[in-house]
């Protein structure tokens, strides 16, 4: 866990991961690098500790966050697995 964080309890990181699922749901166009952000940022994981937990490397994950890098499904599937997510297609609205 990111050391610039106090601890979370039990209950606190299920209404953190929850508030999280609903803030995804709500917006379902957001692109790959800002969800991976987002949930890195919201377990409170470094770069290096969630590539870990993903199975990819700190690099790889670090450039799919700038925007420099898009992933492969298979490395966005990685990515969105820890935390009981997929890689889906939603249609956009259009304007």
């Amino acid at each position: 866990m990111d050391k610039r964080f106090k601890p979370l309890s039990a209950i606190e990181q299920m209404e953190e991961r929850r508030a999280l699922f609903d803030e995804l749901a709500a917006h379902p166009t957001l692109p790959i690098p800002a969800v991976v952000r987002k949930i890195r940022t919201t377990l409170r994981l470094t770069i290096a500790e969630y590539a870990k937990l993903c199975g990819v490397s700190a690099r790889t994950l670090q450039d799919i966050e700038r925007g420099e890098s898009s992933p492969t499904l298979a490395t966005a599937d990685k990515l969105l697995k820890p935390v009981g997510m997929s890689v889906g297609a939603v249609v956009r609205k259009r304007p």
